[in-house]
């Protein structure tokens, strides 16, 4: 009687947790692998992670082989050579049976021997892809945000941006990586595998985005304060947009820059705080640092690559602000600007601007009394797209696109939160 209460229990029990092992499965599988998560691997958009995912189920399907025969194994030795009473014989030994050590030795080395062969083709596969490209882009790893700058063809060789990566679809893009702080890691999980950036060492990756959309990129190897932070965007328009975004970031400003500069190649005097480490296009902010080989500096006294900021041409039709902190309308950019320390972490901004720095009314003696130097900033920001408008965005996560350009007012666009959540 005793036994078989004792055996009831035991089900009972193995049954309790399987019910439990099995509704936790069923309410987080399906948030972790949705195919529409902008940072998911389960739907790759381009050749190399095609690669990538076939590796992926390649060892599920043999994870879950060897799952389940480990498993039947130990359930039918327990079962079938359990002791069923105190005088029952030991069952006969198999140690030191060759025949045995074969099989055991043979299968895993099968198992191996089938991850190996494609994972193998597919790294020289992923390298062939990375050694040339109808676009070559390097991207410097700041921290904590990305420096962008197109290097070939000649016609996009100008071009500096920072957190965006604009792309023509059907076009093989190269991207060379490069560090002169920490190491990095780049990823964007729908367009391509990790590839880390290591300082003093240069490494490169290649894709094709074969559809447009917004595909949603982060530092994948931590790098400090900021790193959970530190994310970016890979942009995919079609070739005529492309053209039309290159085009306009080499315009420069508007004339609308105009009316709050006095002059469309001067940005105004409130800005004068942000010429040290931002650049404008076709404007007198011209002199701050940018690329890899600025120096780095110490922890006491930083150097240029440490100072230098986003290059801000265009500024309005960016779609986040800080590496992805915060959506890319008024409110928020008031936010960053009130207090960048508060909202990002260690960044090099927030030694220079605290709460209330910007907060002083403007120098201009024909301005409202009330008007301060952040409302001249921001104001001349919203100048920084296109006369005809930003490039239009479509296609996959078109809709949790948000642009300073399009934003109304202070309460027009998503709440930082929502970007956070989107992954923005």
């Amino acid at each position: 009687m005793k036994l078989f209460a004792r055996r009831r229990t035991t089900v009972y029990r193995t049954a309790t947790i399987l019910t439990l092992l099995a509704m936790a499965a069923v309410v987080l599988l399906p948030s972790i692998g949705s195919a529409s998560n902008p940072y998911t691997t389960i739907s790759p958009k381009t050749g190399a992670t095609d690669d990538i995912q076939f590796l992926y189920k390649i060892i599920f399907a043999l994870a879950l082989v060897v799952f389940v025969g480990v498993q039947f194994g130990i359930a039918f030795t327990a079962l079938r050579y359990r002791r069923r009473h105190e005088n029952e014989p030991r069952p006969v030994q198999v140690h030191g049976n060759k025949t045995l050590e074969i099989v055991w030795t043979i299968i895993p080395a099968a198992i191996l021997l089938a991850i190996f062969i494609p994972t193998v083709t597919t790294m020289y596969n992923f390298d062939a892809e990375a050694k040339s490209g109808d676009y070559e882009i390097q991207i410097y790893g700041k921290q904590w945000w990305w420096e962008v700058h197109y290097a070939k063809p000649d016609q996009v060789a100008n071009v500096i941006t920072a957190n965006e990566i604009y792309v023509p679809i059907g076009k093989s893009i190269r991207i060379d990586l490069y560090s002169n702080n920490v190491i990095h890691s780049f990823w964007v999980p729908q367009l391509s595998g990790k590839m880390d950036i290591i300082p003093g060492h240069e490494n490169r990756l290649g894709f094709t985005a074969k559809e447009p959309g917004v595909y949603y990129g982060e530092c994948a190897e931590y790098c400090g304060d900021a790193h959970s932070l530190m994310r970016f965007k890979v942009i995919a328009v079609d070739q005529a947009n492309f053209d039309k975004w290159v085009a306009d970031w080499n315009a420069g400003p508007s004339q609308a820059a105009a009316a709050i500069s006095g002059d469309v190649a001067k940005v105004p005097e409130a800005m004068g705080i942000c010429l040290g480490c931002h650049r404008v296009g076709g404007t007198n902010a011209s002199t701050a640092p940018v690329g890899v080989n600025e120096s780095a500096g110490t922890e006491d006294s930083p150097g240029a690559a440490k100072i230098a900021g986003p290059n801000l041409s265009d500024f309005a039709c960016r779609t986040t602000i800080g590496a992805g902190v915060l959506p890319n309308d008024e409110a928020s950019l008031r936010e960053w600007l009130n207090d960048p320390g508060a909202v990002k972490q260690g960044n090099y901004m927030a030694t220079v601007i605290k709460s209330g720095t910007l907060s002083i009314p403007t120098s201009d003696p024909n301005d409202d009394a009330n008007r301060t130097n952040l409302d001249v900033i921001v104001d001349y920001l919203k100048t920084l797209q296109p006369d005809g408008g930003c490039v239009p965005i479509t296609g996959l996560n078109a809709d949790k696109v948000v642009q300073l350009a399009n934003d109304s007012g202070p309460d027009a666009g998503a709440s930082a939160t929502d970007t956070d959540q989107s992954g923005s």
